[in-house]
């Protein structure tokens, strides 16, 4: 099957996230109880969900992070997490790669508490030091990997960044179990997915190995985006099947 182009994408997703309902007016509650009536103009951003409420004077845009969004009201407007994180990645903007923009081996435990109280799962990111860099994430260099991963990953893991030079015989045993599994792929950047808990690997993702190119990269994220969605949906029928 042919492979759509990047513009042919950009154009689909661009249509999905400008104008998924442009003109009917409907209510949307909030997780926290807020509610905006006749909402218009609903779109998908990378920050949230954005509509627009009021009329004449008083029309104002308003953005719902979607971490405050009740389960239906995303599946109306079909969110995917990860669907908007890989567009906004292939904007291609630079970020300015710090070691604050994820959790530390040092404060393992408030990444576990954020996690559990987020029900989100962790990615644990093998670095090195000279990563931390200003950086693109569809850029072929590992810090450009780095990137990319915490462009498509941050708003949906809870990261951990683990320094290859010092750290790695301190991870949870499950992360360890992704970093010497053979998935690793040998290249850092590289994460391993495991529950809040850090008692379960989920999958390890490989930044693509030393033959790669960005387009690589995007499609091994995809199909490791298929294995979290997969355990997540597990994980939920699970829960639901012992209440």
């Amino acid at each position: 099957m042919k492979r759509p182009t990047a513009g042919t994408v950009l154009g689909i997703l661009a249509l999905l996230l400008v104008s998924l309902n442009p003109s009917s007016a409907e209510d949307i509650t909030t997780l926290d109880g807020q509610k905006y009536t006749d909402v218009r103009d609903v779109s998908l951003k990378p920050g949230g969900l954005f509509f627009v409420v009021g009329t004449g004077d008083s029309v104002k845009g308003v953005n719902v992070p979607y971490t405050n969004l009740l389960d239906e009201v995303k599946e109306k407007y079909h969110y995917n997490p990860y669907e908007v994180s890989l567009v906004f990645a292939r904007r291609n903007q630079p970020i300015i790669l710090t070691k604050n923009l994820a959790f530390s081996m040092d404060n393992l435990e408030a990444a576990k508490k954020k996690a559990k109280e987020e029900k989100k799962l962790m990615g644990f990111i093998m670095v090195w030091d000279y990563f931390f860099v200003r950086s693109h994430p569809m850029h072929s260099s590992s810090n450009g990997a780095l990137a990319h991963f915490y462009d498509v990953f941050h708003d949906n893991l809870v990261l951990v960044f683990v320094r290859h030079e010092s750290e790695l015989g301190l991870v949870p045993g499950a992360v360890r179990a992704g970093f010497t599994g053979p998935d690793e792929g040998g290249i850092a950047p590289n994460m391993a997915v495991v529950t809040a808990n850090c008692s379960q690997l989920v999958c390890e993702i490989p930044c693509g190995g030393k033959e790669y190119n960005t387009q690589v990269r995007e499609q091994i994220f995809r199909e490791k985006i298929a294995v979290i969605n997969a355990f997540l949906k597990a994980q939920k029928k699970e829960t639901k099947a012992g209440r």
